[in-house]
């Protein structure tokens, strides 16, 4: 048998390449799952947590009324999600201790004149690669996080988990902020001061999608 050329095998290699990609696009193609799908979250929760200047004393908060929405569709390197929309009414996060809440809202969350708006997080074309039933991947969300009416750059490391059926999604999340990015001064009381940096977790429930009619 003649020995081939390496151009000719890189020639079939890459041949072969396509075709298996062209066959995977095919079966997403076949199986619907290229329509752009879309995840409705009603109540995610939200837990935070920041040291202080006690040893030993941390301040921690939580809510379970995270709002999000994200428009996806499904490739043949994974999940990308086209937009993602997150909201978090700031009257339903908690301490524990009403006074230490009423503080936190007025230092922290109080916009010049006197409005509370609500938290809010904004990402576009965020590809999550390896997403397959079953198994659990980690990718990076670049966005911007809405604080006090001052959006910023933010980064979320998002666990996500697709289930079986393939429709159905489960994800937590962790990421941090600093106060002095918003022009915030850690608040201070009885003597207790948090720090700057507070460590944010989002856990968000099985979900499942949704599929836009075709035409729609």
């Amino acid at each position: 048998m003649a020995m081939r050329s390496p151009i000719f095998i890189l020639f079939i290699l890459s041949v072969c390449g396509r075709t298996t990609n062209a066959i995977a696009q095919a079966k997403i193609v076949a199986s619907g799952l290229d329509q752009p799908e879309t995840l409705i979250i009603e109540h995610g929760k939200t837990t935070f947590t920041t040291p202080t200047n006690m040893p030993g004393l941390t301040v921690k908060g939580k809510s379970d009324a995270l709002h999000a929405r994200a428009q996806i569709h499904r490739t043949a390197e994974g999940l990308t999600f086209d937009r993602i929309e997150a909201s978090l009414a700031v009257e339903t996060l908690a301490t524990g201790i009403a006074l230490r809440d009423q503080h936190m809202r007025q230092e922290v969350f109080t916009a010049p004149g006197g409005k509370i708006p609500e938290i809010r997080f904004e990402a576009t074309n965020v590809l999550c690669p390896g997403v397959l039933a079953g198994r659990e991947t980690t990718c990076k969300i670049a966005g911007s996080l809405n604080f006090r009416g001052i959006p910023r750059n933010f980064f979320l490391m998002l666990k996500i988990r697709q289930a079986n059926p393939a429709s159905v999604f489960r994800a937590s999340g962790d990421g941090s902020v600093k106060l002095s990015d918003y022009g915030i001064e850690p608040p201070t009381q009885f003597g207790v001061k948090t720090a700057d940096e507070v460590q944010i977790h989002l856990e968000i429930p099985e979900t499942a999608t949704t599929i836009a009619p075709s035409g729609k």
